[in-house]
């Protein structure tokens, strides 16, 4: 009896430690708010108007429901669903044409496929902007890719010299120096990659980045951690910690700081 006496509170407490993140968790984006809904019935809603929660740059819309689980300080987000590569590249060289001409091609492939993993259809686009150099990654030695010429304001950063084209291909003349590997970066790849080369006459080169959308769900098994009832860490790092800068809020934390502003004016 005294020992129960003793376990009631300590089950009592437990239980109020329990999180409660039912409700709606949001995050203001740099053109649209970001948010995810938690429902009673284990669900959940999540909704972008241009941040996609896979891939870098702008995307299209989206919104996705899954199946969320709750373990410990850690929300788990469609656990049912297997991990899945969501972007992959390749790159091919070849000799073709003049000696002194360069010709490189650059691919953006959106492939799709149904909830058994099976490849339905691809669309092949341009590149929005990718930035490319030969043998290494130097300011000076990069040339930039792109539909549209980079706006030049305080976010931009370093702009290399720009070749503005709605063409997959473009040539130019062959660089003088031997051709020991190529750099790309850009946002599909999310990344910079060096591709080497394995021919130094060749001088047609072909880049392929893949984004890889799945029918059954783009989110899959991903963690988010809860600090409390109101603030959850969305970004989990590679070696598994949590970004403590990048916080979601719930409802009770936007009330909290309209409070506050109302009671300041």
């Amino acid at each position: 009896m005294f020992l129960l006496i003793l376990l009631c509170p300590l089950f009592a407490f437990c239980q109020e430690q329990q999180p409660n993140i039912v409700g709606t968790f949001s995050r203001p984006g740099i053109i649209s708010t970001v948010s995810v809904k938690f429902n009673t019935d284990s669900t959940f809603e999540y909704e972008s108007g241009w941040e996609h929660p896979v891939f870098f740059g702008g995307e299209q819309s989206f919104y996705e429901k899954g199946r969320w689980v709750l373990s410990g300080d850690t929300i788990l987000l469609n656990p049912q669903l297997p991990k899945r590569i969501f972007v992959e590249s390749d790159f091919f060289e070849e000799q073709t044409g003049s000696d002194t001409a360069l010709i490189l091609t650059f691919n953006h492939v959106k492939r799709h496929f149904d909830s058994a993993g099976k490849f339905v259809s691809a669309d092949t686009v341009q590149i929005d902007r990718l930035d490319f150099a030969f043998n290494e990654w130097k300011k000076k030695k990069l040339t930039r890719v792109a539909y549209h010429r980079t706006t030049r304001c305080t976010f931009a950063g370093y702009i290399p010299k720009e070749v503005i084209t709605g063409e997959r291909t473009i040539s130019g003349k062959r660089p003088p120096e031997i051709l020991r590997s190529m750099f790309i970066g850009c946002y599909e790849l999310q990344g910079t990659k060096e591709f080497l080369i394995k021919d130094p006459k060749s001088n047609h080169f072909t880049f392929n980045v893949y984004s890889n959308y799945y029918q059954d769900g783009m989110i899959r098994q991903r963690k988010y951690l809860i600090k409390n009832n109101n603030v959850i860490y969305t970004h989990q790092n590679t070696d598994g910690q949590f970004d403590k800068d990048n916080v979601w809020s719930g409802a009770a934390n936007f009330r909290l700081e309209r409070m506050k502003t109302n009671t300041s004016k």
